[in-house]
């Protein structure tokens, strides 16, 4: 009976140490798979490593091309051969559209240039020739809703958004604007000892005079947002600067690959730009942002040198906000120490919310500078993030001013997008975050 028992048992061992083997196996080829992934995956699928997670973009199919029926326009006399036109169909429609060429994937910068004055121009040209009304760029931009008109209209729109229904009419809406001044500009830098670093030129000329967007108060609440996280993940980044409105301000990792090719390619689609500095966190060296992190267990020259470093990294920003920086804050003498070095360079300072202390240690500096009002996207979600833009609608209305600072997720840019389309309808007005500085 014993003798029974014990070869009965045998299989069962024997079955037992193969399943062991077997899930150490699976468990081995899973962590090298982990490993591969980690070590040869595609940087340009991959976001800003331990912050954010972002998903593939699927880029919608171009619209295709429609043959109009209107009235052959005399192109060369308005002077707009190289404007791609949403032009108003027999039917109603609106679609791109250029005599003799597909609509456009991606226009250029001088697709682009076309100044409210001329537009008013070659309107008054149209009218008196009976021919389809011409829109300036910026108003077609933020214009509520098509300019009544009797007959036919056409409205010049550089680069294009989703479609709306606006009194019947499909209407692709201008997102663009003229580009930025180009980078590096005149008088406002020197040699560093890893490319141009800021200065104070002549005339008190500053980066933060040079390279912010022009903005005129129009007297209207107005809302302020940075997007930031941006140059580590190429379709991500390239979403924000093609999609976003030209108002958004754009903040870009320092560490980022062809940073200047980033940000030249923001200020072309006429967003102003932000460096981020990485400081030190309360976690650090566990959660460490980078080589050139600004610590408080550091000297003020080190500091000092690695800020000299990550602001040599590109030009073309008029400031520079957080990231990280929770222990940072915490040291009045070091985060006293960079804001004067911010100061003493012409560079205003955004903070993002998340280390109120830095906003004070800047203002005591008496550096331009601003703190956002809210993180739109801690989570993120559609729902959390429309709710956030809302309460920053609400700030807005009610002390004329509000900021707010969200990260490169996807579902981030479609929130901003969808909501700002209709922001002037609902009487504010979307502003860079250089008008917000104080």
């Amino acid at each position: 009976m014993a003798a029974t028992q014990t070869l009965n048992a045998k299989p069962l061992a024997v079955g037992l140490k193969h399943a062991g083997l077997s899930l150490a196996t699976l468990f081995l080829s899973l962590g090298l798979t982990a490993g591969a992934i980690q070590a040869f995956g595609n940087e340009q699928d991959a976001g800003p490593s331990a912050v954010l997670e972002v998903p593939r973009y699927n880029p919608a199919s171009p619209k295709p091309a429609t043959t109009s029926t209107e009235p052959k326009v005399d192109l060369a006399t308005q002077g707009i051969a190289s404007g791609w036109l949403p032009w108003r169909l027999p039917d109603g429609a609106m679609t791109p559209w250029l005599p003799g060429t597909p609509p456009p994937n991606s226009p250029s910068a001088a697709d682009q240039a076309i100044s409210e004055a001329e537009a008013e121009r070659l309107a008054a040209i149209a009218k008196a020739k009976g021919d389809p009304v011409v829109t300036g760029a910026a108003t077609a931009a933020s214009s509520g809703q098509i300019p009544p008109v009797s007959g036919t209209a056409r409205i010049m729109a550089p680069t294009f958004g989703s479609a709306s229904n606006e009194g019947g009419v499909q209407v692709y809406r201008g997102q663009g604007t003229a580009a930025l001044t180009q980078a590096p500009a005149a008088g406002v830098h020197q040699q560093g000892p890893g490319g141009l670093l800021p200065i104070i030129g002549a005339g008190n000329r500053t980066v933060y005079d040079v390279y912010r967007k022009p903005f005129s108060e129009t007297g209207k609440p107005k809302v302020a947002l940075v997007v930031g996280g941006l140059g580590l993940n190429a379709r991500i980044t390239q979403r924000a600067i093609d999609e976003l409105p030209a108002e958004v301000t754009l903040s870009f990792v320092p560490y980022a690959e062809n940073l200047q090719g980033w940000i030249n390619k923001a200020r072309a689609n006429g967003h102003e730009v932000l460096i981020e500095i990485p400081m030190e966190p309360f976690d650090y060296p566990e959660n460490d942002p980078g080589p050139h992190t600004l610590l408080t267990t550091a000297s003020a020259d080190e500091n000092q040198r690695r800020l000299e470093f990550l602001l040599s990294r590109a030009s073309g920003y008029f400031g520079v906000t957080n990231y990280l920086g929770g222990k940072f804050a915490t040291s009045n003498e070091t985060s006293s120490a960079f804001m004067r070095q911010l100061r003493s360079r012409g560079v205003a300072f955004i903070a993002d919310g998340s280390a109120t202390q830095l906003d004070a240690a800047a203002s005591s500096a008496g550096l331009r500078n601003a703190q956002a009002d809210r993180l739109i996207d801690q989570r993120p979600s559609g729902d959390d993030i429309a709710a956030q833009l809302g309460a920053l609608e609400a700030m807005a209305n009610q002390r004329g001013a509000a900021l707010g600072f969200g990260v490169a997720y996807s579902v981030t840019i479609d929130q901003i997008a969808r909501w700002a389309k209709d922001a002037g309808r609902r009487g504010l007005i979307l502003a860079p975050a250089s008008a917000v500085t104080s």
